[in-house]
């Protein structure tokens, strides 16, 4: 296996993911204002702990059970990429272009680099990955079938000129750049960046800009204290080498964030507004 070790552009891509992507998930503050949990006291207390619980249960998971997690963070980062850069459609064909489009993103910088990714999950998860590669080849044998369904139902899809070219250049990104820059330019220039411009229009019929901006910094500087108070914790009492502790921030405080984000934004924000 390939000795995997960061550069210059691998610690210049974890520096966006962690300054320009992670934020895109500060929104969820306001999102809460637009469902209704912030009414009453009681209910902007029982959506933080909430919130915070559910995060904190996804660590204490992976602690417990590396590879399952990863794996479940895996099968949650497709749908959620796929189906947040997708227009909603209350039909199976959106799940499925869902899957299709995710997946490309995550399977595709993954067997496009599985050397390199091979070692990113060593890390995250330990050394025993048998049972996640299973899952990944599986994973992918189904992203096959889900493109050619798509195909034996492409007139019941409309595919802009535009979405046409953003999966050219996201061909190209998965191709030609190793792992942690590909998923930083489509983490923070792609799905971040339509995440923003998807919400921001309904949120402010609810609220004024100041007050969005301002949740959104809370919300941010609250993440990147977790993640430096994580950082701390692993690299002096766990004795993690720097990448390793890197990495681990990094990646595990993304998916205690992406949980409870996707529940709020897909499983919530999306069915009410329909966008």
């Amino acid at each position: 296996m390939v000795q995997f070790t960061l550069d210059w552009l691998d610690f210049i891509s974890l520096f966006f993911i962690i300054f320009m992507g992670i934020p895109h998930g500060a929104l969820d503050g306001a999102i809460s204002v637009t469902l209704g949990f912030t009414k009453s006291f009681n209910l902007q207390v029982r959506f933080i702990i909430t919130y915070l619980l559910v995060a904190t249960l996804v660590v204490v998971l992976w602690y417990f059970l590396p590879v399952f997690s990863l794996i479940l963070f895996l099968i949650v980062s497709i749908f959620h990429f796929g189906c947040g850069d997708l227009n909603w459609k209350n039909n199976n064909l959106y799940y499925i272009c869902g899957y299709a489009h995710g997946g490309l993103v995550v399977l595709g910088i993954i067997f496009f680099n599985k050397d390199e990714v091979d070692h990113l999950f060593s890390i995250l998860s330990g050394n025993q990955l048998y049972l996640l590669w299973q899952f990944l080849y599986v994973a992918l044998l189904i992203w096959i079938l889900s493109l050619i369904l798509i195909l034996f139902n492409y007139k019941k899809i409309n595919f802009s000129k535009n979405y046409i070219k953003l999966l050219t250049v996201m061909v190209l990104v998965i191709s030609l750049f190793p792992p942690l820059p590909a998923f930083a330019i489509y983490f923070c220039l792609v799905h971040s960046i339509h995440h923003f411009k998807r919400i921001t229009p309904t949120l402010l019929n609810f609220m004024e800009k100041k007050k969005l901006l301002f949740l959104m910094i809370i919300f941010s500087v609250s993440s990147w204290l977790g993640g430096g108070t994580a950082y701390y914790i692993l690299l002096n009492l766990y004795s993690y080498t720097d990448t390793d502790t890197i990495i681990k921030v990094t990646f595990i405080g993304l998916a205690a964030l992406t949980f409870p984000h996707m529940i709020l934004v897909d499983g919530a924000f999306r069915l009410k507004y329909k966008i």
